[in-house]
């Protein structure tokens, strides 16, 4: 595999993963400032992550299921 197409399959995953995190936020009817703030991140960073502009570590990855009650794995299914 490419370079390149690495890239982009990796983009498509943060935007699948953004989307469904924001599809989960806003289902629970929160804010960004509310899921950021129990994440323990600035909110213009989590709002990154909801557009897939920003690639997230495992590790934040697994604050953010928590901030929304949820297990990591529910996120990425």
């Amino acid at each position: 595999m490419e370079k390149r197409d690495r890239k982009r399959e990796a983009h498509e995953l943060c935007l699948r993963i953004g989307k469904k995190i924001r599809d989960i936020r806003k289902t629970k009817k929160l804010t960004v400032a509310e899921v950021a703030y129990r994440a323990g991140v600035e909110p213009q960073n989590f709002r990154k992550y909801e557009l897939g502009k920003q690639e997230m570590r495992i590790s934040m990855l697994m604050r953010i299921a928590e901030a929304l009650e949820l297990k990591m794995k529910d996120l990425i299914d």
